[in-house]
């Protein structure tokens, strides 16, 4: 069983998608957590391969310059996502850095990102679904609680609404 220290020494990766419960996440985690330890900040988006637009005409495909600067455009948007994560985690106690994942799964590209990083723990904010909409859209948190063999620090709507 690992030390008390042992575990404080790994990083905290905290998933973040630039939400309201992703901001609660940071401030709660830092709470939680303490501060000083080194915190990924991780934000998955999904891949863009192609698209195919159908309209009257029929379907067509997009060009290849164009489905570029669309993933171009879209990694931007995510590596600034993350940066203002950094950010907020630093403000949080962390020594917050940024990272972005491109995954057509979130909970799959968090759980492994976990553990590459070898993280003591994940935090997780949770949209508070509940019935039908969580068996219809799921839930990224409840998968990375169950996939993942880490601890995770799930932080509910209501931990951060003051």
């Amino acid at each position: 069983m690992s030390s008390s220290a042992e575990v404080d020494s790994r990083p905290v990766l905290i998933a973040y998608d630039g939400s309201s419960q992703a901001k609660g996440a940071i401030v709660e985690a830092g709470r939680v957590l303490g501060g000083g330890r080194r915190a990924i900040v991780l934000t998955v988006r999904e891949p863009i391969e192609s698209f195919v637009f159908a309209g009257m005409g029929g379907g067509t495909t997009l060009d290849p310059a164009t489905v570029s600067a669309m993933q171009e455009s879209a990694h931007n948007e995510a590596t600034a996502v993350a940066e203002e994560g950094a950010g907020l985690a630093r403000e949080a106690g962390f020594a917050g850095e940024a990272r972005v994942e491109v995954a057509p799964s979130p909970w799959q590209a968090i759980v492994a990102a976990a553990d590459e990083l070898d993280a003591g723990v994940i935090a997780i904010g949770s949209r508070g679904r509940t019935g039908l909409p969580k068996v219809l859209l799921g839930s990224v948190a409840s998968a990375v609680a169950q996939h993942s063999r880490r601890s995770v620090l799930i932080v509910h709507p209501e931990a951060t609404a003051s």
